[in-house]
């Protein structure tokens, strides 16, 4: 089975993936495992793309979270799932 979400990083306006994740709690302790940066997670299941700024002190932000159909996805790269 294909876990449900995927995580990227974007660094530079490019994005790159970086691994699958079962929960948004597993792919959100991962992405601050991994340090200060920011993140998108993909939902295949629902089409939600979720950013987040995580810290140098650990703190995980929401910065938005756009839908399929948003217009915001245009913010996206195209090589990224739509």
């Amino acid at each position: 089975m294909i876990p449900p979400l995927d995580v990227f990083s974007i660094k530079n306006n490019e994005s790159t993936w970086l691994w699958p994740a079962e929960s948004e709690a597993q792919a959100l302790e991962m992405v601050c495992k991994r340090g200060a940066g920011v993140y998108f997670i993909f939902s295949h299941q629902t089409g939600h793309k979720t950013m987040y700024q995580v810290e140098d002190t650990g703190t995980v932000q929401v910065m938005y979270c756009v839908d399929r159909d948003s217009e915001l996805s245009a913010l996206f790269p195209p090589h990224l799932p739509q």
